[in-house]
């Protein structure tokens, strides 16, 4: 029986190899992810997604919904966010070019805005960020 307690201990010793491991190879091959092909039509490798960042910058948990639209008004993006207070999530992207992005909320928050890269930062691409505000208002900003 005094084995079984170092087995045990050896097999959470080896789990957490396995697990640092694994954080490892998903690390590595998500850095090299991001050299990708510009599914716009570019070519310099600088990103090939639009990252939809989502913040709850509330005291409360919160319920967000992001619809991202094409130019013909086709979804190309759609996802229910819950969001702890002051937290955000980066867990979103957009594989084609956006036009229109709509946020909504179960109180009846609701904010649409034009996804126009050109006139916030000066990037190639932006990503798309929003805030839900302690005022029950969604605002918009823009990341490279």
């Amino acid at each position: 029986m005094s084995s079984s307690p170092s087995r045990s201990h050896d097999t959470q010793r080896t789990s957490r190899r396995k697990l640092l491991a694994s954080v490892g190879t998903v690390s590595a091959v998500s850095i090299a992810g991001c050299n990708g092909i510009d599914p716009f039509g570019g070519s310099d490798g600088d990103g090939d997604s639009i990252e939809v960042l989502v913040e709850n910058d509330t005291d409360d948990l919160a319920r967000i919904a992001v619809y991202v639209t094409d130019r013909d008004g086709d979804s190309i993006f759609s996802r229910v966010y819950e969001l702890e207070p002051h937290s955000i999530d980066q867990s979103g992207a957009v594989e084609a070019r956006p036009a229109t992005v709509s946020v909504f909320t179960p109180n009846g928050t609701s904010a649409t805005w034009e996804y126009s890269p050109e006139n916030s930062l000066n990037c190639e691409r932006t990503d798309i960020g929003l805030t839900l505000t302690p005022e029950q208002t969604v605002e918009s900003w823009s990341d490279c």
